[in-house]
Order: structure tokens, then C-alpha cells, then sequence
């Protein structure tokens, strides 16, 4: 699965995704535009070293819509939208760990990066709950963020960044969908 996001005009971006099995899924108009780092960049990224199979980009990688990407329609529209919706009540618990984890990283980031206080009541909070959180995939996610965010930032209008979403971690059709 490849996933472009595009810039567009103002404070604005657009998430693109192109499935092997599925029709393709898109956000027009992305929510949390950041000139550095765009909050569903950083989900990405945080989901992709987390390994989250059932965070937003795992979802559409299954097939399903996460809750927010319009997906075209096709005749076995009905089936898609049946396994859209297994996902998300299955992928629950890890549309959860990718918003904490990805607000714990951003925090991290931007705190490195001085562009927020550590002594904002929020991020001071949230980076005391990592004790869940293995240190060496935050310093990978920030890494990343630091690879990626200048790329963002260069961007012009109707640029984009496309990369692509590891088959390892894209649940099979086959596979049983539980709630977590």
C-alpha cells in the first residue's frame, strides 16, 4: 500500500492511499496541518514502528476506511463496508495506543525541537505515562520525524511525500477479526 500526502494551498493537506486489493482511500481535506510535521504523518510514522496492524494506516491497509478516509465505490461495496466496520471495532484498542502513542511522540519532538515548553501542564503529563513506551522506538520515531519533517516543510503547494506501508504489517484477508 503506498500513502501520499499532499500539500495543498494555505494550511491544508490531503492523504492519499493506494491499495493492491482495494479501490483506492482518501482524506480530502486532513485535520491537525502542522508546516512541519502533519498529525497524520506522524500517525503514520508512529503506527509503522510500533507495528500497530489495526491503527489507521493498518486499517486501510486491510481494506477498512479507519472511520475517516472516503474509499471509491465498487460493486462489492456493501462487503467492503462490512469489513470496514469489523476493523474498526476490532482495531479499537489500537486506534487508541497510535493517539496516545503518536501525542507522546509529537510532545517529545517538539520539545527537542524548542518548539514546546517542557513545562506545558499537557506534554509534561503525557511524557511521564511512558512507562509502557520502549525508548528505543520513540528515539526511532524521532528520528524519523527528523528525516521527514524537513521534507514536509519544503514542500510547495501540490507537492507531495508518498511512502509505503510494510506488507508485514498489513492484516490478512483470511484473518479472524476480534474485538481488542
Amino acid at each position: 500500500m503506498q500513502v501520499t500526502f499532499t500539500r495543498l494551498l494555505g494550511p491544508r493537506y490531503t492523504v492519499e492511499v493506494t491499495r493492491d486489493l482495494d479501490p483506492p482511500a482518501r482524506m480530502n481535506v486532513a485535520p491537525g496541518f502542522d508546516e512541519f510535521l502533519p498529525h497524520d504523518l506522524a500517525h503514520f510514522l508512529v503506527e509503522r514502528e510500533f507495528r500497530l496492524q489495526l491503527g489507521i494506516f493498518g486499517q486501510l491497509a486491510a481494506g477498512g476506511d479507519a472511520g475517516t478516509f472516503w474509499c471509491a465505490p465498487v460493486d462489492r461495496s456493501v462487503r467492503l463496508a462490512q469489513r470496514a466496520h469489523r476493523l474498526r471495532v476490532a482495531g479499537r484498542g489500537d486506534l487508541g495506543r497510535s493517539e496516545r502513542l503518536t501525542a507522546i511522540c509529537v510532545a517529545a519532538w517538539e520539545i527537542d525541537a524548542g518548539r514546546r515548553s517542557v513545562g506545558d501542564a499537557w506534554p509534561a503529563r503525557a511524557l511521564h505515562d511512558t512507562a509502557h513506551v520502549p525508548p528505543a522506538r520513540v528515539a526511532r520515531v524521532l528520528a524519523a520525524f527528523d528525516d521527514d519533517a524537513p521534507r514536509w516543510h519544503a514542500l510547495g503547494a501540490g507537492e507531495s511525500l508518498r511512502f509505503e506501508w510494510p506488507a508485514e504489517l498489513t492484516l490478512r484477508r483470511s484473518a479472524r477479526l476480534r474485538s481488542a
